[in-house]
């Protein structure tokens, strides 16, 4: 056991003469301890994370800034989902690693993504009623050119024992390009692009929709008005980051 022991332990620090651990946003090199961020970029990931938020729209805000229902900034918003959760804010470096996880194929990036997801998920008041957990779907010829959808690689992996993966919820249109449209145009941009797959039923089921950001909210609009048109009861969004908290 010993030798074992001594045999781990000599080639684990011949292992570091060649492989080292870089940080995952700005590669210089971390400790033996941490694989995924220096000391620097942890903090700078730590005002990314949010503990108060509203819980209709996602923007972060005081605790004394919540209404009966939403915040100042989303009372007079048009909003279909029931209640959203959120792991933090869209700015650097998380709105960086987001863009690097799903554009430039980082899927390394994904344990600690999910990580910080699994946590919003567990914190989230909708945490013990959802029945589905369901990603955010991709045109299929946008799946094909990026290889993966990144709202599904998360999805497939959150943990909840009441709860069960459903890949039924389909985008049966190609549209333009979110960040390409006015906002003003992002509802219509959407309409009729989704669908539930036929023979599958969702009525009377709670809802977690996953995606990987949340803007101004028309993309998980149009999906919750399709999936509560298909049945469902209740549907929730859980996304990693949350825009727009300038408005």
């Amino acid at each position: 056991m010993k030798f074992l022991q001594a045999t781990g332990c000599y080639l684990r620090t011949f292992g570091q003469l060649f492989w080292h651990n870089y940080c995952l946003c700005c590669n210089c090199e971390t400790s033996d301890e941490d694989e995924f961020f220096c000391p620097e970029c942890w903090s700078k990931i730590g005002f990314c994370l949010v503990e108060t938020y509203c819980i209709r729209c996602g923007r972060e805000i005081s605790a004394f800034g919540k209404l009966p229902v939403g915040c100042p900034k989303c009372e007079h918003e048009t909003i279909l989902f029931d209640s959203i959760a959120c792991a933090g804010i869209y700015k650097p470096p998380i709105s960086e690693l987001i863009v690097k996880f799903k554009l430039g194929d980082r899927t390394p990036l994904l344990p600690i993504l999910l990580d910080f997801t699994q946590k919003a998920f567990q914190r989230a008041s909708f945490y013990d009623i959802v029945d589905y957990i369901v990603p955010v779907p991709l045109y299929w010829r946008k799946r094909f050119q990026r290889g993966f959808n990144q709202s599904e690689l998360i999805a497939r992996r959150l943990k909840n024992k009441k709860t069960e993966f459903n890949n039924d919820f389909v985008k049966i249109r190609e549209t333009e390009d979110q960040t390409a449209v006015s906002f003003e145009g992002r509802r219509k941009n959407l309409e009729g692009a989704f669908a539930v797959r036929h023979g599958h039923n969702f009525k009377g089921k709670n809802i977690c929709l996953i995606d990987d950001v949340k803007t101004t909210g028309a993309t998980l609009n149009e999906c919750a008005k399709t999936l509560k048109e298909a049945g469902a009861d209740k549907v929730f969004g859980l996304v990693l980051a949350v825009a727009g908290q300038e408005k």
